[in-house]
């Protein structure tokens, strides 16, 4: 429906008014129906948002997965190289260590104890007090410790050999009972005529034990030292210092130790008796002797044992009445040899045997006082013909001539 009005005294101008049988913005209909749309876009875009982040979720996750499971094998395969590559190094570290009979083990433990000391001082002094060390005289007890004097530990046996230099008023004397050792292996090792032959300033070369130092010269061998010098070679070759291996190889230049050593010696004269030792030992009797034969090296801190010599094949007796509970050849020196119980805590060993005459198995292994249960030989680290015979009580090495007649 239209209508059309005119107004007087004015320009003639029409006002028209639409009047409209439905409206729109007045309809419950139409605002149901824009609702419905704006629910149902919202729905259609939260629903796609959804999906798109689900399908890249799933994605990522296994993208992660698969980097995750990769690092472990790659982290696994560089920890089986690292491993690998320690392995070879510590193989060379032992190969080089062990050159020539370990020719480079020495210097380098000594190598590395000054490489660490080295360092400790270097970290040590990063630490350092600001206090002037004139302070720490007010406390008497640090100071007495504080003393710039040598102090040699008692009992503590010594590897190597030192350089000492005389001050004014020493003796010879005097440096020996410091050093435990004889004066004549003062004197032999710096070749010295007299005690009275010092004089302060000199350095003075000090062995480990009483003895001789023998430089090696090509040609030497164990028994041609052990004759210069009236020593047995098995003794050479027990010293802990002397790095002897079963090869008993010796190399031109090395420094060997020969304990108990004289100079000038006579040649060594092994006699063997059939009926009875040469030597009195003058025990408690209550072992018997395993051989008849001569001592060639007596019990010490580094061979805790008796060796007799005797001609090869020799027999060996047994000192008691007791049970074997070891007969075979060993891989640590002993060779074959023997252990056998006599009871109260009571255990010997007979080594670098040639043969064995009983078994430790069960029902043949008692033996009886004076019963033949092997024979001498030079097995293992062996130089000539002996028995080592070595006691235990309770499992502590004892004298064996403390037991024998």
């Amino acid at each position: 429906m239209i209508n059309s009005e005119s107004s007087e005294g004015s320009s003639n101008y029409f006002t028209t008014t639409y009047t409209y049988d439905f409206d729109f913005s007045e309809s419950e209909s139409f605002r149901k129906f824009a609702s419905v749309s704006l629910a149902k876009a919202v729905f259609l875009g939260f629903f796609s948002a959804i999906k798109t982040l689900s399908i890249n979720s799933i994605r990522l996750s296994w993208e992660g997965l698969t980097f995750f499971v990769n690092l472990l094998l790659y982290l696994q395969k560089k920890t089986v190289s690292f491993v690998f590559f320690l392995e070879q190094t510590k193989d060379t570290c032992v190969n080089v260590l062990m050159w020539r009979r370990g020719l480079l083990f020495r210097p380098a433990i000594h190598g590395g104890v000054l490489v660490i000391t080295s360092l400790a001082l270097i970290v040590g002094s990063l630490f350092r007090t600001t206090i002037s060390p004139q302070d720490f005289t007010r406390d008497s007890v640090l100071a007495v410790a504080n003393t710039p004097e040598t102090i040699i530990p008692e009992g503590r046996p010594r590897s190597d050999v030192v350089k000492y230099t005389v001050k004014d008023g020493d003796a010879l004397s005097a440096i020996a009972t410091t050093y435990n050792i004889s004066i004549d292996s003062i004197k032999w090792a710096n070749n010295l005529t007299s005690i009275d032959s010092i004089k302060p300033g000199d350095s003075l070369t000090i062995p480990p034990v009483t003895g001789v130092l023998h430089n090696v010269k090509d040609g030497d061998s164990l028994t041609l030292i052990g004759q210069k010098y009236e020593a047995d070679p098995q003794t050479i070759v027990d010293y802990p210092f002397n790095y002897i291996d079963e090869s008993l190889a010796l190399r031109a230049g090395q420094t060997l130790i020969v304990p108990g050593g004289k100079i000038p010696p006579p040649k060594p004269v092994y006699r063997s008796y059939a009926n009875q030792p040469i030597y009195y030992a003058g025990g408690n009797g209550m072992f018997g002797w395993p051989v008849f034969g001569s001592i060639s090296q007596y019990p010490s801190w580094w061979h805790p044992a008796v060796d007799i010599a005797a001609p090869y094949g020799s027999p060996v007796y047994a000192v008691a009445d007791g049970k074997v509970t070891t007969a075979a050849l060993s891989g640590y020196g002993y060779g074959i040899h023997m252990v056998v119980d006599y009871g109260n805590g009571y255990t010997a060993l007979y080594a670098h045997l040639s043969a064995l005459n009983v078994s430790a198995e069960e029902g043949k292994n008692q033996v009886t006082k004076g019963q033949v249960i092997g024979a001498i030989g030079c097995t293992g680290r062996c130089t000539g013909p002996h028995l080592h015979f070595e006691v235990r009580h309770n499992g502590q090495a004892i004298n064996p001539l403390s037991l024998l007649p």
